[in-house]
């Protein structure tokens, strides 16, 4: 009997031990996009028939554990993609049953879809789709796309798109219109710049690291501001649509140029990751006791003016993100992502060089120049997502980042008095941002869905010591303090605080099978205060013998402060301060109707409630202030016809405003930086509005991730505010003006196409033809009529990728990028000088990437490989000749770079 239960016992513990082995049978795999060999994030695997499934995460890894042996019918679905259904699947044996998909796009384009997993928009077949179905003509960037072309700021992504370029200061130029006339948001939300100078923040303070995608729309809708004609470039951060993960990423490199030479940098208080702005109290205390008292007594800054020599090492970089998911009761599912990026460069322009030419074309002054920079950029993303019922969403996202540069820079040459001359400046400039966004989406029903949004940020932008010292070079070689004025050693103090806060609500209504009408409103508060002080230092009583001007200490130190030898002037004007705020009420309707299945019409009207002010002191110190209200409709027309799913035609009709920037318009002096020229502004600034038209064909091949699309594009600019110069006691002051008109107008191409399996093609080309009209009398500009300044004429990018696959986890990609800009006008010329022009730019760069399994990956990046002299030349009208003012060589940089996602 014992002998009986013993076998009983053995065969029941055999049994139980074998269907917990065969229990723990799977099937997992790959699913992927057919043509573009993408991951397809969110596909879904289910077990035909039952409750049983899984999601792709964000490799397009899918993985069904836990079945027992037997026969399975799979059933594979992504939004806009053929369904697959395979039968018959066997799991048995100890071995999990590997089936990879390719799964191929609809051959419709899908109307609206209501799905619980979110799509994926960082892929390029995901946005490709997107851009196709969309009301507007748009064009749009993916993370996995700037991966692939080496893109490690949304600057740098935005410029490979049609039309647009990048000017000096970052300043972003669209189809030939200026800064002034483009918008950024953040997740759709306005975001204000940190830059007094520019309207747009600068776009490199973005790391692709915190980036899902860029779009560009360079057409109104009546659901955005209205202040663009150019573009309005909506940067979407990055969220949690896939499984979790965790990744690590490492790279270092730096420009060939500038790796393992002399690299100078002066005295600084901390690090590039501290500001160490100026103690307020040096401002608010008595202006004599300062003089008299404190600067004897203490150290005011805590720097020196003196410059120490090391070695440029590589750069070192890196990022972290971390995704996690939750699922909750009910079908509740909470999300979080993080994600940190840091970088570094350091980069040498040796032997630069720039002159001021006079009307009979002989240098007014001339110096040749070194220039070192540090630099610094850092970006942190906390995003908190929380879905629930069946599609609703409540996400809370928090974005900080940090651009830090240090330049040195060393300058000989002559200035117009025929005086040999050499200078020491350092400027070290700091760019803040800190966002908070909580968005809303609500459905009720089949028809009706409601969104909201509110945001609070604060910008900075602090120049906390910008120093210079003058030196004077006599013909024998000996080195002087130059002391003309007691202006030639001094410091600089200026710092800008600006807080905005944007709230919007807007609803939806769905009608027929793809009929909407959309209503909303939005408001918008900005406030931004601006100081600045300036410190010259008296240097009469000194004669130091100067060998080494890096090496100051000997005489510009504290001890000469202390007894008297030095003194320091406070310059801290009323005029050197502003306060200014704007407040746009809003208010929205637009309708989405298809007369016909293959016409879109989208027709929409909005009204915006404008209230712009300027508090200022002019140059007698009396305050004074600047106010520009208006009230205005802006109606937007955007239309589609689909010849057939593959062809569509698009044409699009606005009325947009362009409003002057803060320093625009209040008349006190200004200046952008030291050694740049002054600004007055005009406060009699009026807004310019623009009328813009926009027709566009399309061509998107089914079942590939082809394209084809050609646009052209006239603008009618009424009343555009111009930069121009006027004479003030004999020397040029920059101003500000309503010209009569001017207009904007062009081509563009774009062309994606794959030549044989995993080798593609891309292309896109711009040219543009622009023309303002200045009011008679008005500056002392050499042309009346002339193109806008920072137009290039034309435009070209393009690309070549090689992306194969050697198994299921090991891929390469190879991708060799080409820009070239056209030669634009840098600067207008003035008292019968030409125009300073900046020569045809051309560019390449390489990227090679390598994922060693799903885990490892190696890159290694290439940029500017032609490293190609960047040239500015003016012409003089007086002698016909043109004469290179300008030049420098930026220098090739290469990058190594690791990453490991666990």
């Amino acid at each position: 009997m014992k002998t009986v239960r013993k076998k009983v016992l053995f065969i029941v513990t055999l049994l139980s031990l074998l269907s917990t082995q065969l229990m723990a049978e799977n099937i997992k795999g790959i699913i992927r996009d057919k043509s573009s060999k993408e991951p397809l994030t969110g596909a879904t695997v289910q077990i035909v028939g039952t409750n049983i499934g899984v999601i792709a995460d964000l490799d397009g890894n899918y993985n069904l554990a836990g079945l027992k042996n037997g026969t399975y019918n799979l059933e594979i679905k992504y939004v806009s993609y053929k369904t697959i259904q395979i039968r018959n699947i066997k799991v048995s044996g100890s071995t999990p049953t590997v089936l990879n998909f390719e799964m191929e796009p609809e051959s419709q384009v899908l109307g609206d879809v209501t799905v619980v997993a979110r799509k994926n928009l960082e892929g390029e077949k995901a946005l490709l789709q997107e851009r196709q179905k969309a009301t507007l003509a748009i064009e749009n960037m993916g993370a996995k796309e700037m991966s692939l072309k080496g893109v490690s700021s949304v600057a740098d992504g935005v410029k490979k798109i049609t039309g647009v370029s990048l000017a000096s200061a970052g300043q972003l130029i669209v189809r030939g219109l200026g800064d002034r006339y483009s918008t950024t948001t953040l997740n759709g939300l306005p975001i204000a710049s940190p830059n007094p100078d520019n309207k747009l923040i600068p776009l490199d303070i973005f790391p692709t690291s915190t980036v899902k995608n860029i779009t560009v729309s360079k057409v109104y809708e009546a659901g955005a501001f209205a202040d663009y004609s150019g573009a309005h470039v909506d940067i979407g951060t990055r969220e949690n649509t896939g499984e979790d993960f965790f990744s690590i990423s490492i790279n270092a490199g730096g420009k060939i140029n500038t790796l393992f030479k002399d690299f100078y940098s002066s005295d600084r208080k901390g690090s590039l990751f501290s500001t160490g702005n100026l103690n307020k109290s040096l401002l608010t205390m008595n202006k004599s006791e300062f003089e008299d008292s404190y600067v004897k007594n203490n150290d005011p800054f805590g720097t020196n003016f003196s410059i120490s020599k090391n070695t440029s090492l590589p750069v070192i970089g890196g990022s972290l993100g971390v995704g996690k998911s939750w699922k909750l009761n009910n079908g509740q599912r909470l999300s979080l992502l993080a994600s940190v990026g840091i970088s570094n460069d350091s980069q040498i322009l040796k032997d630069a060089y720039v002159t001021t030419l006079t009307a009979q074309g002989t240098n007014l002054n001339e110096f040749s120049y070194d220039k070192y920079t540090s630099e610094l950029k850092m970006a942190g993303l906390a995003s908190v997502g929380y879905t629930f019922r069946k599609a609703d969403r409540i996400n809370y996202t928090l974005f900080y980042a940090r651009n830090a540069v240090d330049n040195y820079m060393r300058r000989e040459g002559y200035d117009s008095e025929g005086v040999n001359l050499i200078g020491s400046n350092s400027v070290f400039h700091a760019y803040t941002l800190l966002n908070n966004q909580l968005l809303g989406h609500h459905e009720f029903g089949k028809q009706w869905d409601l969104n909201w949004s509110a945001s609070y940020g604060e910008t900075g932008s602090d120049e906390p010591d910008r120093r210079q010292v003058m030196f004077r070079k006599d013909d024998a070689g000996a080195l002087s303090l130059f002391k003309l004025n007691k202006q030639e050693t001094m410091r600089y103090y200026g710092e800008l605080d600006e807080k905005e806060v944007v709230g919007d609500l807007r609803l939806n209504y769905k009608f027929g099978e793809s009929n909407k009408i959309k209503v909303g409103g939005t408001y918008k508060d900005k406030d931004r205060d601006f100081t600045s002080a300036r410190f010259y230092y008296n240097l009469n009583a000194i004669n130091p013998t100067i060998t080494d001007i890096y090496d100051t200490d000997g005489y510009l130190n504290q001890s000469n402060l202390a007894n008297g030898t030095i003194s320091i002037t406070r310059d801290f004007q009323p005029k050197y301060t502003y306060y200014a705020g704007s407040e746009i009420a809003a208010a929205f309707a637009e309708a989405e109707y298809y007369p016909i299945q293959s016409l879109l019409v989208s027709l929409g009207v909005r009204y915006e409630h404008s209230t712009q002010w300027v508090r200022y002191w002019d140059d007698a110190s009396n305050e004074k202030r600047s106010e520009l209200n208006t009230d205005d409709f802006f109606p937007a027309l955007n239309m589609k016809y689909n010849f057939n799913p593959a062809n569509s035609l698009r044409l699009s009709a606005s009325r947009t405003v362009t409003r002057p920037s803060f320093i625009e318009m209040a008349p006190f002096l200004y200046k952008e930086s030291y050694g740049s020229s002054e600004i007055r502004g005009n406060e009699n600034l009026k807004n310019g509005y623009n009328y813009n038209i926009d027709l566009r064909y399309e061509f998107f091949p089914q079942n590939s991730s082809d394209m084809f699309s050609i646009t052209g594009y006239y603008k009618k600019l009424e009343s555009p505010i111009e930069r121009v110069q006027e004479s003030s006691g004999g020397s040029a002051v920059h101003s500000f003006r309503n010209a009569d008109n001017g207009m904007a107008a062009g081509v563009e191409i774009e062309i994606r196409k794959e030549i044989i399996k995993n080798l593609r093609f891309g292309i896109n080309g711009s040219y543009m033809y622009t023309d303002v009209k200045l009011p008679e009398g008005e500056g002392i500009y050499t042309d009346s009529q002339r193109q806008l300044q920072g137009a290039s004429p034309y435009l070209i990018n393009a690309d070549l990728s090689y992306t194969p696959s050697f198994g299921e986890e090991r891929r390469m990609s190879l991708a060799m990028m080409y820009n070239v800009q056209g030669p634009r006008i840098h600067s207008v010329g003035i008292y019968n000088l030409g125009n300073v022009e900046q020569q045809a730019l051309h560019t390449f760069d390489f990227v090679g990437n390598y994922e060693f399994n799903k885990h490892f990956s190696a890159k290694v990046q290439l940029k500017d490989l032609l490293n190609s002299t960047v040239r500015f030349k003016q012409d003089v009208p007086s002698t016909g000749k043109v004469i290179e003012v300008e030049s420098f060589k930026p220098g090739t940089s290469a990058e190594i770079g690791f990453t490991y996602k666990f």
